[in-house]
C-alpha cells in the first residue's frame, strides 16, 4: 500500500533524528502537493510525531488563519510557503539543525568549492544568509535571497535548508551537506587548503546534471 504524504513526512523527520541531523523538536519538513503544502507541526517532539499530526496548509495561508488553527504548523511555515511560491521546481523542503552545518552558520561563512561534491547543490558554493529571528518573514526573505536557484543554503546562527523536487532527495542532500560541513570545519582547523577553480567547478556542474542518489555515476 502506498504511503500517504503525512506518513512520508513522519518517516523522513524520524530519519533526520536517527541520523543526527535534528534532535528533539528541532528542524522541520514539508511537501508541496498542488496548491497546498504539508508540514511538520509546532511543538511536538519528532520522536512522538504521528502522521495525523502533520499539518495541511494552503499556499496562500496567512498569519491570521494560522492563529485560528487548533493544530499549528511549524513556526517556520513562512519560508516553506515562500520557497514554494518562488520556486516551481521545489516540491520538498528539509530544514536541519545538524551540528556541523549549524556550526558553520554561526561562523557566517559560505562553504566554498573545496570538494567537487559542493556541485551537488547546484553551484560552486553553499551560501550563508544574514541573521534574522526564527519564524519571521524577514528570515523567510533572507532564505529566499540566499538560496536563489540552488538546492541548499545555511541560515546564520541557526542551521540549513535543503530543497528538492522530492522528499527522499531532500533528505539525501541534508546528509551530504552535513558530511561536507564536517570536512570543511576540519580544513578550517588546518587553515590552508586548495579550492577548485571556476572552470573545474563548471565541468563538475555539467557532469552533475544527471547525478543523484540512484545515479550510476557515483563513485
Amino acid at each position: 500500500m502506498n504511503k500517504s504524504v503525512q506518513e512520508k513526512i513522519c518517516e523522513i523527520s524520524k530519519k533526520l533524528l536517527t541520523h543526527g541531523l535534528n534532535h528533539g523538536a528541532t528542524g522541520n519538513v514539508s511537501v508541496r502537493i498542488d496548491n497546498d503544502f504539508y508540514i511538520t507541526p509546532s511543538g511536538i517532539a519528532t520522536e512522538w510525531m504521528e502522521a495525523k499530526d502533520v499539518v495541511k496548509c494552503s499556499l496562500l495561508i496567512d498569519e491570521e488563519e494560522v492563529s485560528r488553527m487548533t493544530k499549528k504548523p511549524s513556526s517556520e511555515w513562512h519560508f516553506h510557503q515562500q520557497v514554494y511560491q518562488t520556486r516551481s521546481d521545489v516540491n520538498a523542503i528539509v530544514h536541519t539543525h545538524s551540528p556541523y552545518a549549524s556550526a558553520i552558520s554561526v561562523l557566517r561563512k559560505n562553504i566554498p568549492a573545496f570538494h567537487y561534491m559542493i556541485a551537488l547543490f547546484g553551484g560552486s558554493e553553499v551560501r550563508c544568509s544574514a541573521y534574522e529571528i526564527f519564524g519571521s518573514r524577514e528570515l523567510s526573505q533572507e532564505i529566499i535571497k540566499t538560496l536563489g536557484p540552488l538546492k541548499a543554503c545555511l541560515i546564520a546562527n541557526h542551521g540549513a535548508v535543503l530543497v528538492s523536487n522530492d522528499l527522499e532527495n531532500a533528505f539525501y542532500l541534508a546528509q551530504e551537506l552535513e558530511h561536507l560541513a564536517h570536512q570543511y570545519l576540519e580544513l578550517l582547523k588546518i587553515g590552508s587548503f586548495t579550492l577548485l577553480s571556476e572552470d573545474e567547478m563548471t565541468e563538475v556542474l555539467l557532469k552533475f546534471k544527471s547525478y543523484g542518489p540512484s545515479s550510476q555515476a557515483q563513485d
